[in-house]
């Protein structure tokens, strides 16, 4: 064991001389340089065109979901009020201070010819299509219980 262990440090000095060597060229540092720049413009790339569009799409799902949350709320209250659920749209947002806002809220998150409110006297629902390429269906039943 001892007899290895001056063989393995010599092979080490050896292996980090070549390194130090081979580096210091000129033609090993302009592939270093060149590799580096491909990898910043690849991940550049990746943000532009992957991640951004990707964090707009969570953004109107996310607003999404904050207008029929708050929809929900409309109707739980609606129903504390008036014994029965909203049957549409309008009846529920004219229960609210900001029915206006969150109509516009729910414009630019929601296709609005798809939203639907639906309510009686036990039972609602709300269904709509997020505004995000895939047009994903969102459908609410109420009441989930105490919130």
């Amino acid at each position: 064991m001892e007899a290895v262990m001056p063989e393995i440090r010599s092979r080490f000095a050896e292996f980090t001389s070549n390194a130090k060597r081979v580096l210091s060229e000129r033609r090993s540092k302009l592939a270093l340089a060149i590799a580096a720049s491909l990898g910043l413009a690849g991940i550049g790339a990746f943000q532009k065109f992957y991640l951004k569009p990707q964090r707009a799409i969570a953004d109107i799902q996310y607003q999404s979901h904050l207008g029929l949350m708050r929809l929900y709320d409309l109707q739980m209250a609606y129903h504390g009020a008036n014994g029965a659920y909203a049957n549409d749209l309008d009846t529920l947002l004219m229960s609210a201070p900001d029915g206006a806002q969150l109509r516009e809220q729910l414009k630019a998150s929601v296709d609005i010819n798809t939203l639907a409110v639906l309510g009686d006297a036990k039972r609602f629902r709300l269904e709509a299509n997020v505004l995000d390429p895939r047009r994903t269906s969102v459908k609410i039943r109420g009441p989930l219980g105490k919130r």
